[in-house]
């Protein structure tokens, strides 16, 4: 097991990153719950239009909040290593991240919550990265459902990126995110790496934030075979990288992650293969990226879709 000797976090040494690309209209209310949880609050935008960087600015003047402004959209991956490296060169007392994304909605107490869970773990010398449980704005969906006596932590496998406070030292140790993931499955690849250097991923099992997974749509067929009636319904491009990136690190880490990568596999190739068919639109533009991502995987093209 890795040992970190980490520094307690607390409002004094934890710092925040919001990753925007063209953000709506409501991204100033989720600053103002997020802003006062916090030392300092970084936004690193990938581009975004002229309106939004506006309104980032104004934000930024209003809330006291800093801002990296990239000239090209360079991922969610690298946008987070440029947080990470802001914070290290900035603020010598900032030992714990905050990764968000822009459409995060967090309770008042998600980093309370947070904060909470590690003190309550027995080992924190060897966590990594703590994240909080959320319910899926569009369906009511709870992402972690509690299976432990202990209503302030868990141990896990995975967790997605936003709402995690990720000690900067963990961060130092494995090298960062993945950049040439771009999109999807950043994430997960950090969380391996983490788990393989022996450090350990935990989850605040309370509530701490809605979070939208991404494009719903309703479906009377969905709805007559399950009950529910909204069904997702993601861009072309998001199927190229789900399989890609996916598809990679199943080839990768096949037998470290055995049990992992044989549902993931379900999970791309007939899980999403069979929804795209009965309830998405654009089938065969999704099809295409989803055979296209599954040959650049094999072949090794990385980076931004061109």
């Amino acid at each position: 097991m890795s040992h970190l000797t980490n520094k307690v976090p607390k409002f004094e040494n934890i710092c925040a990153v919001v990753v925007t690309y063209n953000p709506d209209l409501n991204l100033r209310e989720r600053i103002e719950k997020i802003r006062p949880q916090v030392k300092k609050l970084l936004i690193v935008d990938n581009a975004s239009s002229s309106t939004c960087l506006e309104m980032i600015q104004k934000i930024s003047n209003d809330l006291d909040v800093n801002v990296i402004k990239n000239k090209s959209n360079l991922g969610i991956a690298e946008a987070l290593n440029q947080g990470f490296e802001y914070f290290k060169s900035q603020y010598e007392n900032c030992f714990w991240v905050l990764t968000l994304d822009q459409d995060s909605e967090c309770d008042s107490n998600l980093v309370s919550q947070l904060i909470s869970a590690y003190v309550n773990c027995p080992y924190r010398d060897e966590v990594g990265v703590i994240g909080t449980n959320y319910q899926e704005k569009t369906t009511g969906r709870i992402l972690h459902l509690r299976n432990t006596n202990s209503e302030h932590w868990e141990e896990v496998e995975h967790l997605p990126s936003s709402g995690c406070i990720i000690s900067i030292a963990a961060f130092n140790n494995v090298g960062g995110f993945l950049s040439d993931l771009f999109i999807d499955y950043v994430d997960t690849e950090f969380c391996m790496r983490l788990r393989k250097k022996g450090f350990r991923i935990l989850i605040s099992p309370k509530i701490g934030m809605t979070h939208p997974l991404g494009y719903y749509r309703q479906s009377s067929l969905y709805k007559f075979m399950t009950g529910n009636s909204m069904i997702t319904n993601y861009p072309p491009v998001r199927h190229y990288y789900w399989t890609r990136n996916g598809f990679r690190l199943i080839m990768k880490n096949f037998f470290n992650e055995t049990f992992w990568s044989l549902n993931e596999l379900y999970y791309i190739f007939i899980k999403r293969s069979l929804i795209v068919l009965l309830f998405e639109d654009k089938k065969l533009t999704k099809f295409y990226n989803m055979l296209l991502g599954c040959f650049h995987a094999v072949i090794g093209i990385k980076g931004i879709k061109k």
